[in-house]
């Protein structure tokens, strides 16, 4: 492998990467920076042991649409994967700690995965994504965001051998301006996922339509909640990235007052952090809502306002990353190039907030810490409430009785708080339908054409749902009480993550990974984290009901009865 050794001279001292950081020059901070230098190094062995890989997924196939692109799991090429592709060469390619920089043999790889992404761009500006969106131009603008900062960084190194790849750049994201100007979204993050990428193209390309259509997606209002979160909720997923679309924008449209979006967001998140760097994702309106996720995709916006505002809590969190999830943050690696503030020192990190009970009454969540053990009542959704101690995860509690199919989830419809007790409650009606109204009738017997709601209803049915979580000082009592239609099969499900032991449990024989909890306590044991349960009951052996949602990967205890039901049980 041909490389170049680091030059102090190959660019100019505001790179990052690519010459000594003026912070060097000062013997007061250089302990400081050397921090940071720690970690872009691990960075970039990380990123560094993934190249070799990657050249060899290049496709090889001269003219053919997707030469140069980069296949995924499937062996389908598409642009998203030739685009991680294009990051992962030019990071090694500019940062001075990766055993690739300034390596002539990256060079052509990242001019023909570009060529193809010029290759793959239809005229009017957008790029698929494969799995869904055709001609999209959110799923462009996600491309452009993650090219803007490549571009910056290889740019400012001046290298005869990447001319023609930074050309071939400017183009792509030129043609981009085009949908981006005009095009439209699915989803509430989009909007500002288009918006941070006209950004970054009128930063290359300054018109004022771009701006124009900035502000007209703008003027609708910022989705965030007095709480600080976004419309999907999604804590691992789209909520950072609005964070990072919004930190772009108030950079380079110089318009700070988008920062407070980002700040107000990132104060809210310190409380969804769980022990190991986990984040709450129960109550998440997206895809990540039945998925372990981690707070690494907040470090960029983090660790941005960490040195900015010199704030010791947020220096914490960028630690916590760094330290146990360092893996999942190489795609940083341009950004952090990109913006001399990083050449700042972090200031000395603080605690992130480990005892707390907090209510998020606009998200529908209560959240309560006690050092390693880590709760969750979550309203209006069928997971009412997690519990965890380190590594031991009860990763959902539901609730179900047999009550005209899936009517009998238990989902709350109406919390209040008394000190430290949350109670869910929720009524449900239900009943059969007598004939169609005469006057309403056609005599064509076409079912469908009779709609229930002209139907009266008859032999009503009535469950009331009242579940009540009370903490203290980190152990919970869920006291249950379902009054109402009598003699109805009920199941209450902990569902503990896959991975971990249970014990004082009998298995189910019509079920996978289920077992009940027919007296006494339960343990559950993971890592170095227990978990106590019970006591339990089993009137029955029905555990996963007609119309209950489907059981949840791992292992999943149940305690059953009839109503009227009344239970009360302890997790410690």
């Amino acid at each position: 492998m041909r490389r170049r050794t680091f030059l102090k001279k190959s660019c100019g001292s505001a790179a990052l990467f690519a010459a000594v950081p003026s912070a060097l020059r000062s013997g007061e901070e250089k302990a400081s920076t050397l921090a940071i230098e720690t970690v872009l190094k691990k960075l970039c062995e990380i990123n560094d042991r993934r190249i070799t890989c990657l050249l060899a997924a290049q496709v090889d196939k001269p003219g053919e649409r997707w030469d140069g692109g980069v296949v995924d799991g499937y062996a389908l090429a598409n642009a998203h994967s030739t685009k991680a592709f294009i990051v992962a060469l030019a990071s090694a390619y500019a940062c001075r700690f990766s055993k690739y920089h300034l390596s002539l043999d990256l060079e052509k790889p990242m001019e023909r995965a570009i060529d193809c992404l010029l290759n793959v761009q239809h005229a009017d500006g957008t790029i698929d994504l494969h799995s869904t969106n055709f001609h999209s131009t959110p799923d462009t603008a996600f491309i452009v965001n993650d090219l803007g900062p490549v571009h910056r960084v290889l740019k400012r190194l001046n290298r005869t051998g990447l001319a023609a790849s930074i050309t071939g750049m400017e183009q792509f994201i030129a043609r981009t301006g085009k949908c981006l100007a005009v095009g439209g979204i699915h989803t509430p993050n989009h909007r500002w996922v288009v918006c941070s990428a006209l950004a970054r193209v009128n930063s290359l390309f300054p018109s004022r339509q771009y701006v124009d259509r900035i502000d007209e997606w703008l003027s609708e209002g910022v989705d965030q909640d007095p709480d600080g979160q976004f419309t999907e909720r999604s804590v691992s997923i789209y909520s950072p990235t609005c964070d990072d679309a919004f930190l772009t924008m108030g950079r380079l449209l110089n318009r700070p007052q988008l920062y407070d979006v980002v700040r107000k967001n990132l104060d809210m998140t310190l409380y969804y952090i769980q022990p190991g760097g986990e984040v709450l994702t129960d109550a998440s309106g997206r895809q990540d809502s039945t998925r372990s996720g981690y707070v690494n995709g907040y470090y960029f916006a983090y660790r941005y306002f960490a040195v900015r505002d010199n704030n010791p809590v947020y220096a914490a969190v960028c630690q916590l990353i760094e330290q146990r999830m360092p893996e999942k943050i190489t795609r940083f690696l341009p950004p952090l190039m990109e913006d001399p503030v990083f050449e700042r020192p972090l200031p000395g990190p603080a605690r992130i907030p480990d005892n707390y009970f907090k209510h998020f009454a606009h998200s529908g969540l209560f959240r309560i810490r006690r050092g390693d053990i880590d709760i969750s009542v979550i309203e209006g959704n069928p997971t009412f409430l997690v519990y965890r101690r380190r590594e031991a995860v009860m990763q959902s509690m539901r609730l179900h009785a047999a009550f005209f199919g899936s009517r009998g989830q238990f989902i709350s419809e109406t919390t209040s708080v008394d000190g430290r007790s949350i109670t869910l409650k929720r009524p449900v009606t239900h009943g059969y339908y007598q004939p169609f109204p005469e006057e309403k009738r056609s005599g064509h017997g076409d079912w469908d054409k009779m709609p229930r709601a002209h139907r009266r209803m008859s032999e009503i049915q009535t469950l009331k749902y009242r579940v009540t979580v009370t903490e203290r000082n980190g152990k919970v009592s869920v006291d249950i009480e379902i009054t109402g239609t009598g003699h109805v099969p009920v199941s209450l499900e902990m569902s503990f993550r896959a991975g971990g032991e249970l014990s004082g449990v009998q298995p189910d024989e019509h079920g996978e990974d289920c077992f009940f909890l027919e007296s006494g306590t339960g343990r559950y044991r993971a890592g170095g984290g227990v978990i106590t349960f019970g006591p339990g009951r089993t009137d029955h052996k029905w555990a996963q009901m007609r119309g209950m949602l489907p059981k949840r990967q791992g292992l999943s205890v149940y305690i059953t009865g009839f109503t009227p039901f009344n239970h009360s049980l302890e997790l410690s």
